[in-house]
């Protein structure tokens, strides 16, 4: 009776085997793993910080080079389809802007996430934190620079006088979808570019294709082709920029279908990422 009285019970087992796979730097469940992280979140503000500040630091225009950029990009195409192509669409340059910030924020996390593991080699090598902090702390840097970006959204919208509409409120929707998406891309593509280099060398040209495979500058209601439509309803970023335009266009039609295409696609990246990241880890070790 008495052995009886001091087993443990099955919550208390699973409370014990919990506690220590939070006390475990690495390893452990996916489930242990983001418990780990969000146990360290002070080291993942010095990571952004550090990743933001040396940004910023190197650059002489500093934040404005933030603008600077997508500005740029935004007026090429808007020269180039508007003008020259004579795509015929009102407040064009604000329809653009509105897709680019987070096509951008999804770019810069995949063509960085490529060396994000290598350029922090000797971190990972020597110190008591889960691997999966840097690209996790890449995503979130790469988001804190879409925030810096959406100012130039909103002074076009004030130069067309477009003000915002009530679908205000799918904003924070689609940013929560892009970065459950981009983290799981993150984990994903540090690991399998770490282990096969050539990897890198290929991203550049496939984020190329997919621009334009996405409706970044052309309003995919006007996509009639049916393959082109067929890639559009599996494609996640669909869902992700349509929403971003409904604040400033309330006419895009987001339908229940692109929006459950990206919640799934970024769950399942998400899911893919960890899993890969796991599964890779020794090997992309022994490769540092």
């Amino acid at each position: 009776m008495a052995e009886l009285e001091h087993r443990p019970t099955p919550l208390a087992s699973l409370r014990n085997w919990w506690d220590r796979e939070l006390r475990r730097p690495t390893g452990g469940s996916p489930a242990a793993r983001i418990a780990q992280i969000n146990r360290r979140r002070n080291v993942l503000r010095m990571l952004i910080t550090r990743d933001l500040k040396k940004k910023y630091e190197s650059s002489y225009l500093g934040y404005a080079w933030t603008i600077l950029e997508p500005a740029m990009l935004i007026g090429i195409y808007y020269l180039v389809f508007k003008h020259i192509g004579k795509l015929r669409y009102d407040h064009y340059i604000l329809f653009i802007a509105t897709a680019m910030m987070p096509w951008l924020w999804f770019r810069n996390v995949v063509t960085g996430a490529s060396n994000v593991i290598i350029q922090n080699a000797r971190l990972v090598a020597t110190m008591n934190l889960p691997r999966e902090i840097y690209p996790v702390a890449l995503t979130l840097t790469e988001g804190v620079e879409y925030l810096f970006t959406l100012p130039l959204v909103w002074i076009l919208a004030a130069v067309y006088g477009v003000a915002p509409t009530h679908y205000l409120v799918y904003l924070p929707l689609a940013m929560l979808i892009e970065l459950i998406m981009c983290i799981g891309v993150a984990l994903l593509m540090s690991s399998l570019t770490t282990l096969f280099s050539d990897i890198e060398r290929v991203i550049s040209s496939f984020m190329r294709i997919l621009f334009y495979l996405t409706p970044v500058i052309y309003p995919s209601g006007r996509i009639h082709n049916s393959l082109a439509h067929q890639f559009f309803v599996l494609d996640p970023l669909v869902g992700i920029f349509e929403l971003n335009r409904k604040v400033f266009f309330p006419n895009i039609h987001v339908t229940a279908g692109m929006i459950t295409t990206s919640v799934v696609g970024a769950l399942l990246f998400f899911a893919a990422g960890w899993a890969v990241f796991i599964r890779l880890e020794r090997p992309m070790l022994k490769e540092l």
